[in-house]
């Protein structure tokens, strides 16, 4: 058995929570990790049901279609408890597994908090309704196909240099994985596909896990196992 898989997820997938609970039932890792903070978990708690409440409120006051345009399911995925981190804590609950959010907090305490005034308000949300837009299933499989070529051509990310977080925050997270690998058992981690793709300057989560041979599947591959 692998000590280390990290698991690519496109981020909204409608049919993430089934794919990734697959995963881990053949997998049967014994700690799981997800690409999240702590803080966004212990505010989520917090605030999604004063959200979900927001969002109803606001879309019954407009046309009944606006509720299935794809960007608007896409905002009721952001604003509910990601599945990635769900199917994570169910699985540990079910298989007394350890569930750890392992991301920094950075980029949650500048966002989440701008749910409520920007994101939730009606003039958003009737711009985003008015654009066209693709089916949210199609979105996402055209986002696993991109995945699956990139993963497959090894290509690198462009470098950021206006955007230092995010190359802090993978290597953070590399960190915590390495420390977790070397205390046994295995170890399954999600997170957005992207960071499973190196910088083309060097560094990345993938890079910096090189020594631990990690295996690297995609959510999709959990269709296999239907």
């Amino acid at each position: 058995m692998e000590n280390l898989v990290l698991i690519g997820t496109v981020h909204g997938d409608p049919r993430g929570y089934e794919r990734v609970a697959r995963l881990l039932a053949r997998l049967r890792p014994q700690t799981v990790t997800v690409e999240i903070s702590r803080f966004s978990v212990r505010y989520r708690r917090v605030w999604e049901g004063r959200w979900q409440r927001q969002l109803q409120k606001t879309l019954a006051a407009l046309p009944p279609e606006v509720s299935g345009h794809p960007a608007i399911r896409l905002v009721a995925a952001r604003i509910a408890l990601p599945f990635e981190y769900r199917a994570a804590r169910d699985y540990s609950r079910r298989h007394g597994a350890r569930c750890l959010p392992l991301d920094l907090g950075g980029l949650s305490r500048r966002h989440l908090p701008a749910y409520s005034r920007e994101l939730l308000t009606p003039a958003n949300l009737q711009a985003l309704a008015a654009e066209p837009q693709e089916s949210l299933e199609e979105a996402v499989a055209r986002e696993f196909r991109r995945a699956r070529s990139a993963l497959e051509r090894s290509p690198a990310r462009l470098p950021l240099p206006g955007d230092p977080e995010t190359r802090r925050r993978e290597f953070f997270v590399s960190r915590r994985l390495k420390r977790l690998v070397t205390k046994g058992g295995t170890v399954a981690h999600l997170g957005g596909w992207e960071h499973l793709i190196p910088w083309e300057d060097g560094g990345g989560l993938r890079f910096w896990l090189e020594e631990q041979l990690p295996v690297v599947l995609l959510a999709e591959d959990g269709d296999l196992l239907a």
